[in-house]
């Protein structure tokens, strides 16, 4: 089992590797191909990437990816906190940040 996946950019990934995850993927141009094949294999049960390469994504991988459950797609960058929220609560089905 791979657990966190992070695909991106050198410059991207490398705060990752810093921080230990081993299952890092440096793409320099497109990263569709390498997403393809972390879905193909299933090991992954984390995805990372960074949201202005999720936007570049042909419309049915974006909507493949937003869909999955495993692995959980989590595009960082500077999109809101809501929607990883959103994600977390469909997944799991639990409103982690509920304040109640």
């Amino acid at each position: 089992m791979a657990g966190i996946t992070v695909v991106g950019s050198p410059d991207f990934i490398l705060g990752f590797r810093l921080a230990g995850i081993r299952n890092v993927y440096a793409e320099k141009t497109t990263i569709e191909p390498r997403i393809t094949q972390i879905l193909t294999e299933g090991q992954a049960s984390i995805l990372i990437l960074h949201d202005e390469d999720f936007t570049r994504l042909p419309a049915a991988m974006k909507r493949r990816l937003r869909e999955s459950r495993k692995p959980i797609v989590i595009s960082v960058g500077s999109r809101e906190e809501d929607d990883l929220r959103a994600k977390i609560k469909r997944v799991i089905g639990i409103d982690l940040y509920n304040k109640k």
